[in-house]
């Protein structure tokens, strides 16, 4: 026999009434104990006399097979001591028993005190049945009985549906949002245009810099924040400010931070390149490394990056600041997003109680989270872009955390590191001559200026300084400033 029960707490007091009478049994429920035992328990459940108490969800998934003699005798008897919330587990316990051609029997017992009938039942059958004047305990055989826990079950199984259906409309909102931050993970994984996009959050965060002080000219203060959070120094004068104006001002401070980011990226490829090819030409290496790790870090946070050596080599050490602004990029939305989920946990939690204000809590949810998560994608680009400008290769890690100790208790060093550092960006070699790393060579170096008739605002095109040969791949908004500057036109991609 299978005794089923809605719950761990029915199945325990179903089996301390057993062993009062003396009748040995097994319980299966959720108890950890009895998990444990889950398969001995379902392999003895089919056995002849053997007794088993189990709640809806345990051995599901498991046949119960009949021992010598069960067959001859009836097979499997199920019995519910009361009927489920959902007719579905009803029949699933009734499956229990006439297995694959076994015989087998299954009873139901329902009284109107349980919980279904007492909440979701009619009132109209508890009266109909005190009219009846029936004994206590006698069993009631009526169709109105049978009719009032269909219509129970389909009320419960009707609020469940509501509640999942209610459910799946606060995921969808998640899931969108979650959908925009794998895509630009992915983008930062196989994007071979990434640093395109560096660019432009580098070019929203100095306009909104420049927005935030121009109104109230506060260009001290402004040339201030771009020196904390960029790394550069922008001076202007005010009344040059006030004939240029606010757009001017951003094209300007815009100019002076690729300006200085150029500088800055030939610096940190030109050591590393100059690294790998000592080590591959070195003929006393026999095994050489395929990749290395570096770890970059701005005084405050630190993140380590891994670079293949043919990539470095082959792009003469540029790969290295690519691999930089991917790791910044995957760190930075790893970390935000973490905090973004729990965010909207908080949210969701709470959002319900709004509607005590006659307002629609899904309603309210999405424009929080939407919110929030417009939030989040600011703050991921300003850490990204602020990591980008101001980060540098740590040599010794011990130096470095030291380095990053003495800022976290002293922001001025911040600044004062990245005045200092300013001037270091060109590299010195053989000699103390200064290396022209504008000058690398590049498959689209001998290549001629080309024109293109029809180019949109965000196409990307390749251009190239004709004094150095140094080229480069930008969406044609930012490249027109180049062009007004001398640069070439070499190809539209």
């Amino acid at each position: 026999m299978l005794v089923g029960t809605t719950s761990v707490e029915v199945s325990e007091t179903l089996s301390r009434m057993l062993k009062r009478v003396g009748i040995r049994h097994n319980v299966l429920n959720a108890r950890q104990d009895r998990a444990k035992q889950e398969s001995q328990i379902v392999a003895e459940a089919g056995q002849q006399g053997s007794v088993t108490i189990a709640t809806n969800m345990a051995g599901r998934g498991t046949d119960i097979k009949l021992g010598p003699g069960v067959r001859e005798v009836g097979g499997l008897a199920i019995l519910g001591t009361e009927r489920h919330e959902s007719r579905r587990i009803d029949l699933q316990l009734r499956g229990r028993a006439g297995r694959q051609g076994d015989p087998g029997q299954s009873q139901f017992y329902v009284s109107l005190e349980d919980n279904l009938m007492r909440l979701f039942g009619s009132d109209r059958i508890t009266k109909v049945m005190d009219k009846l004047n029936l004994e206590e305990g006698e069993v009631i055989t009526h169709p109105w009985v049978t009719k009032s826990i269909e219509r129970a079950q389909k009320k419960v199984e009707q609020n469940n549906f509501a509640i999942r259906k209610r459910q799946l409309e606060y995921d969808d909102v998640l899931n969108a949002q979650r959908q925009v931050i794998y895509d630009r993970r992915n983008h930062a994984l196989k994007g071979e245009r990434f640093h395109g996009e560096v660019l432009e959050m580098l070019y929203e965060m100095v306009e909104k810099i420049v927005t935030k002080h121009y109104g109230d000219g506060n260009f001290e203060e402004m040339r201030e924040e771009l020196r904390r959070v960029l790394a550069f120094d922008y001076e202007v004068d005010r009344e040059i400010a006030m004939k240029l104006g606010e757009e001017g001002i951003v094209d300007q401070a815009f100019d002076a931070a690729i300006d200085f980011y150029q500088r800055k990226r030939r610096a940190l490829a030109q050591p590393f390149y100059d690294s790998i090819q000592q080590l591959l030409d070195n003929d006393e290496v026999e095994e050489k490394p395929e990749r290395v790790s570096v770890d970059f870090s701005d005084g405050m946070r630190a993140l380590r990056t891994v670079v293949r050596v043919e990539d470095i080599h082959k792009t003469q050490g540029r790969e290295v600041n690519d691999a930089l602004e991917r790791t910044a990029m995957l760190s930075f939305i790893d970390r935000r997003w973490t905090d973004h989920l729990r965010a909207l946990d908080e949210v969701k939690e709470g959002v319900g109680l709004r509607a005590y204000g006659r307002r629609d809590p899904l309603i309210e949810y999405k424009m929080e989270a939407y919110k929030l998560f417009t939030e989040m994608l600011e703050e991921v680009n300003q850490d990204v872009v602020s990591f980008v400008m101001r980060a540098g290769p740590l040599v010794n890690a011990a130096a470095g955390a030291e380095r990053g100790r003495r800022q976290r208790l002293d922001p001025r060093s911040v600044v004062e590191q990245h005045e200092s550092a300013q001037p270091d960006y060109s590299v010195k070699v053989n000699g103390g001559q200064e290396q022209q790393q504008a000058a690398d060579k590049d498959p689209t170096a001998n290549k001629q200026p080309v024109t293109v008739d029809k180019i949109g605002r965000n196409d990307y095109v390749t251009i190239q300084n004709p004094a150095t040969g140094q080229t480069e791949n930008l969406k044609y908004k930012y490249a027109q400033k180049k062009l007004d500057q001398g640069w070439s036109l070499i190809s539209k991609d």
